[in-house]
């Protein structure tokens, strides 16, 4: 199925009633992610319906946070909750790679160091709704790489089904680096990248929320004239749809792979195959020798191709990296100038990713492969990073080719597009198919 990026006309939209979700034969009501009961957890649960924790996610209070069947938790997340705020991520939902899901903003360091971490919440708007403490998150909810939850917040619980869907199974995306912050997302809504939605505001089911878009009122949420959302639309849901299944898929396999071999799901490693979409086994390979290196301090999963040593890539990476092939495949990374800390790299099933030489990464960069459409009918472009590009801190690059020697900024996202050699992308910019979107308003 080929995915669409969360943009193009919008369609429609007639509110009906939704009945309440069921939980899956045989699934778990909720699971707790403490120390027994993790990577799989329930422990003995069923790989077909157990979530899967990755060993590298850290989870503070697991005995408030809880977990329905089939959630996937990816490398270097955070599930942070107590009892005054605890944590509820619904069935078939994800938590992928450097997401955070913290049930209020006190529980995480002192708060001058949160408010640097998280942003300012800024005072809620006259008349806006304060959900019940902690997080709360439905079935069928997608947290991709980088984005953020905080609370009290709850995201795909209530609202209406939509014409865009019409198989009437809800869904929630928060796209990369997306924020949540204090906020009550409907089912069937949506959250672009770098976009954000602020204290005390509902995002109505039929709802998207444009990238870099910072929605502070309730007005935002609800006028599309003003410019911050538009309606979701056809290509939305099949995206989100094909997501979910991947990521339904990973919970068992990783499930699997870890049963045959624990140490198998740390560090450098395979991934787990048996899918549709990665059927084989693969290991990484530094300068074409393939290695398997559980105790590394960062994620590097499957078919991996660095042109480093491995030596020489463990001198110019940070922490808490995550390089995973274990969706799309194979990735191609040159010999690296410099990675820092928190860097992601991921890809959409049936397409790869080819990154050159003397690429440097800032601090928490996501490179996203996928096939770009150019001409309808003619084979997707695939995503490409050029020799000698920077991204900074933040930076974004998603079903896009980054000519060499490009720079995109701290925070900027470049998404669908041709960016041609020598280009600067200016901080906190958001170039979206080939044009300059707007700014990153938060």
């Amino acid at each position: 199925m080929r995915r669409t990026l969360l943009t193009g006309a919008a369609a429609a939209l007639v509110a009906v009633g939704l009945p309440a979700p069921q939980l899956a034969a045989g699934a778990q009501e909720g699971c707790s992610p403490v120390p027994a009961d993790t990577p799989v957890c329930p422990a003995d649960g069923p790989a077909e319906t157990a979530a899967f924790v990755d060993p590298s996610a850290r989870v503070v209070g697991g005995e408030h946070v809880s977990l329905g069947h089939s959630v996937y938790v990816g490398p270097f997340a955070e599930l942070v909750a107590s009892a005054e705020a605890p944590v509820s991520i619904g069935p078939e939902s994800d938590v992928q790679d450097n997401v955070s899901v913290i049930g209020a903003r006190g529980l995480v360091g002192n708060p001058d160091e949160e408010s640097a971490e998280h942003g300012t919440p800024g005072d809620p708007a006259p008349g806006a709704v304060e959900p019940d403490p902690g997080v709360r998150v439905g079935e069928r909810v997608i947290m991709a790489h980088g984005s953020s939850v905080l609370g009290p917040a709850e995201i795909g619980l209530d609202g209406s089904e939509i014409p865009a869907n019409p198989d009437g199974i809800p869904e929630v995306f928060l796209s990369f680096g997306a924020r949540v912050d204090g906020a009550v997302l409907e089912i069937n809504t949506g959250v672009s990248a770098l976009a954000r939605v602020g204290p005390g505001i509902v995002l109505r089911s039929g709802t998207l929320v444009l990238p870099g878009k910072d929605v502070t009122t309730q007005e935002e949420a609800d006028d599309r004239s003003l410019g911050k959302v538009r309606d979701i639309n056809e290509a939305d849901v099949a995206f989100n749809e094909a997501v979910i299944e991947v990521n339904v898929t990973l919970a068992r396999e990783y499930t699997e792979l870890y049963r045959e071999d624990p140490l198998a799901v740390h560090g450098v490693n395979v991934d787990p195959g048996g899918s549709t979409f990665n059927p084989e086994r693969d290991l990484p390979s530094f300068a074409g020798t393939e290695l398997a290196v559980p105790g590394h301090r960062n994620r590097i999963i499957g078919d991996v191709d660095l042109g480093d040593r491995f030596g020489q890539f463990d001198r110019v990476v940070g922490d808490d990296v995550a390089l995973r092939a274990d969706e799309g495949e194979p990735i191609a990374l040159g010999k690296i100038a410099g990675m820092d800390d928190d860097v992601i790299f991921h890809v959409l099933e049936e397409a790869d990713l080819v990154v050159g030489t003397d690429v440097r990464f800032g601090r928490g960069a996501i490179v996203h492969g996928g096939g770009r459409v150019v001409a309808e009918g003619e084979p997707e472009e695939p995503t490409v990073v050029g020799d000698g590009v920077t991204l900074e801190d933040e930076a974004i690059v998603f079903r896009s080719t980054i000519g060499d020697g490009a720079t995109i900024g701290e925070r900027s996202a470049v998404v669908g597009t041709d960016l041609p050699p020598d280009s600067v992308v200016p901080d906190r910019t958001v170039v979206l198919n080939g044009e300059v979107f707007g700014p990153v308003e938060w």
